[in-house]
């Protein structure tokens, strides 16, 4: 399995990475969802470069990125006659500036009329371009499209059935942001499986068979064809286990269906948990301090009692985890800093009560300063 390290000065992405990361490996194009400026654009800029050893020039040979807006034209996909070439040595040639790149970003994707969207489908789909009798092949090793988000009549237009992978892409907390003025750079390893490595790692058939039949009426047929195959990359890119790996594909092809799955496939105790751990957002949100303070004592309280039950102490270890991610990622703003570290202390205190596990950290990321037993599902 090869292992890659990208360096960026983004901040709270590695989800981000990881999803262009299962997108190489399965070549399927992946949709990043999300405000403008948050980083969508940067992010397949820095997976870029890590490929080339952050050669510039090769960065820039091998990417494309263009923004859509109401009057692009199809001949900026699909490229131009080289006239040059037509009119010295009469050779019909045309220059694709995306057929010859291996990493491709197609901002505002949902801008492109329909002509532009017909050619991007035979980029993604069949990675080529057709021009009449003759065929240029594309080279892509990632595609991404990027927009906002996809709002009412657009939700079911198939166009978007394309885009197998989909990842939402928030702000930042401000405390995050802050620490990105002190010129630190993320260095994030990410795993990268072979065929080989994906064909032999196993899949749970009783816990498949489940999600595929909560998810079947949202997903189309060519994308359940690919599930099998995408759980089992999932497992090794992301490092999880059956559960977790079949909730992430989940949130990625279907995250209108995470709950749903959830109460599926988790224990009754385990999903009261991750839908309180989903839900503090929106307490925190609220503005009501003090309510949030008894709702995370509660939280905290219940995560406890579950490490005391020998069949969810891997469990616990990644809600503690996800806990703590959600914890980090609230807008505690200047003047609430103080708020995180009593939230960071209830979890702390929460986990070593039980003297089962220390602190999770995030093993597959650093910053370098420049300047198990399973829970016994329930049949459904």
């Amino acid at each position: 399995m090869e292992n890659r390290q990208i360096k960026t000065k983004l901040m709270g992405r590695e989800e981000v990475f990881k999803a262009l990361a299962l997108g190489e490996v399965l070549q399927l194009p992946v949709l990043l969802l999300g405000e403008p400026g948050v980083g969508k654009t940067q992010a397949l800029l820095d997976y870029a470069a890590s490929k080339y050893n952050y050669d510039r020039e090769q960065v820039r040979e091998n990417t494309f990125i263009i923004e859509l807006d109401e009057g692009t034209k199809t001949s900026e996909i699909k490229g131009r006659v080289n006239m040059k070439q037509l009119l010295e040595n009469k050779e019909y040639k045309v220059d694709a500036p995306i057929a010859d790149s291996e990493f491709i970003m197609i901002n505002e994707v949902d801008k492109g009329n329909s002509a532009i969207r017909n050619t991007m489908l035979s980029v993604m789909r069949e990675k080529a371009l057709f021009y009449g009798k003759e065929v240029k092949k594309c080279k892509w090793k990632v595609f991404t499209g990027s927009c906002n988000q996809i709002t009412g009549s657009e939700s079911d237009n198939p166009f978007w059935d394309r885009f197998v992978l989909t990842s939402t892409v928030d702000r930042v907390g401000v405390d995050i942001i802050l620490k990105t003025f002190k010129g630190t750079v993320n260095i994030i390893d990410i795993s990268f499986p072979s065929v080989e490595d994906i064909s032999n790692t196993s899949l749970n058939n009783s816990m498949f068979n489940k999600f595929v039949k909560a998810i079947y009426d949202t997903i189309s047929d060519r994308t359940a064809s690919y599930l099998p195959k995408m759980i089992k990359a999932i497992k090794l890119v992301y490092n999880l286990e059956d559960l977790e790996a079949t909730m992430k594909c989940c949130e990625l092809i279907a995250p209108s269906r995470v709950s749903i799955v959830s109460s599926k496939l988790e224990s009754t105790r385990e999903n009261s948990v991750r839908t309180q751990i989903d839900n503090l957002k929106g307490v925190f949100d609220g503005g009501d301090f003090t309510y949030t303070r008894v709702y995370l004592k509660s939280l905290c309280s219940d995560l406890s009692e579950m490490v005391s039950i020998k069949t969810y102490v891997n469990k616990v270890k990644e809600l503690e985890e996800s806990l703590k991610e959600t914890i980090n990622d609230l807008d505690y703003g200047y003047d609430n800093q103080s708020l995180k570290e009593e939230f960071e202390r209830l979890v702390e205190s929460a986990v070593q009560q039980t003297g089962q596990f220390a602190v999770v950290s995030d093993k597959s990321s650093t910053s370098l300063d420049i300047g198990n037993e399973e829970v016994e599902y329930e049949e459904v």
